[in-house]
């Protein structure tokens, strides 16, 4: 489920933010996961997205937290972020109200009650402004 493929990849992500990690690393958590093959080629497919791009996923993220610094948000905010944002851009396929949906689910699981809403806001005016 590609659910789980999301989680897997912001697990890795989450981890990426305080530790060097290397692809034995990724490669377990893809197999915790429990993954099928076409939900670990989604994951894979993710995971380079948000490393390739990350510095442009970082800037939208940033212009679009009006007046937020972006080196305030929790780690598990941002994980989350760079998630949406890397699907919202680069995997048209995916509808946006999944991608965002998508997104909050993780910060219900891993973040505040505060962050939902936070999160929520950002991603909106990330999809408005893409969509323009």
């Amino acid at each position: 489920m590609r659910r789980d493929s999301r989680e897997a990849v912001y697990k890795i992500l989450y981890a990426d933010l305080y530790y060097e990690n290397d692809s034995e690393f990724e490669k377990e958590t893809m197999d915790e996961s429990k993954l099928s093959a076409e939900d670990k080629a989604f994951a894979d497919s993710l995971l380079k997205a948000v490393k390739e791009h990350k510095e442009e996923i970082e800037q939208i993220i940033a212009e679009n937290t009006h007046g937020y610094s972006f080196e305030r948000i929790y780690s598990t905010d941002k994980c989350a972020l760079y998630l949406a944002v890397a699907e919202l851009k680069y995997f048209p396929e995916i509808p946006p109200v999944v991608s965002i949906d998508e997104a909050l689910a993780l910060v219900r699981k891993y973040s505040t009650d505060e962050s939902l809403n936070f999160v929520n806001g950002i991603l909106a005016s990330v999809k408005k402004q893409l969509e323009a």
